[in-house]
């Protein structure tokens, strides 16, 4: 006898809905203690949950820390690569190039808020796991270099930024990115520069460099009329 259909979209959303509580309670637990400390019980009771009901849903740990990979990279991002995750399709205004990726810096800033916990759960242990390192590439990395250079290449040829090493640049302003996020994980909070005054770093790095120009020879500047 077929479920009525009423009965299973509800069955469904129930299910859905501790999947989320299961996620949620292994990734504060993962970020907290570690993914090697806690156990699959400890889980469980944070969940509020059946030892035998999360078994169910994952048949290891390991099923569950690719499970917050994958809710990782299905977050929805801002347009463009600046963010540690899945790019969509890069939109390019004839805007200030500073401008432009400073409101994406920002958009970067609300995506690691909003997926703090999920992402130190997965950074405590990419290094670590082999399989995780190259999924935690595929589905996040990748896609963020990928359009981040789609980004570089087409603000160069709007003339808004020199022909530069597009791959090698991508590849630093991602380490840029990803660093702010594990520098805020491992200072004391009340130590921190406020975002903005990071932002504004960042951006001063990005296209005025921290050394002065030096100056102009004699010989090169044009005569006065």
């Amino acid at each position: 006898m077929t479920e009525p259909s009423g009965r299973a979209a509800r069955r469904e959303r129930q299910m859905a809905a501790r999947l989320e509580q299961i996620l949620d309670a292994a990734a504060h637990l993962f970020a907290d203690r570690g993914f090697h400390r806690t156990t699959t019980k400890d889980i469980a009771e944070a969940a509020d949950v059946a030892e035998g009901t999360l078994y169910n849903y994952f048949e290891t740990k390991n099923d569950l820390l690719f499970a917050i990979l994958a809710r990782l990279s299905e977050s929805e991002l801002p347009q463009g690569g600046l963010v540690p995750g899945a790019a969509g399709p890069v939109q390019v205004s004839a805007g200030d190039a500073r401008q432009h990726f400073a409101s994406l810096l920002d958009l970067r800033r609300d995506y690691v808020n909003e997926n703090s916990v999920m992402l130190q759960a997965i950074l405590s242990e990419v290094l670590a796991n082999s399989e995780l390192r190259q999924r935690y590439s595929e589905q996040l990395l990748e896609p963020t270099l990928n359009g981040l250079e789609k980004e570089l290449t087409l603000r160069i040829k709007l003339g808004q930024l020199y022909d530069l090493d597009v791959p090698a640049t991508a590849r630093v302003l991602t380490s840029m990115w990803i660093g702010l996020f594990i520098l805020q994980l491992l200072e004391d909070p009340q130590k921190q520069p406020d975002w903005d005054r990071l932002a504004q770093a960042t951006i001063h790095t990005v296209f005025d460099g921290i050394a002065p120009k030096p100056p102009v020879p004699e010989t090169s500047r044009k005569p006065a009329k």
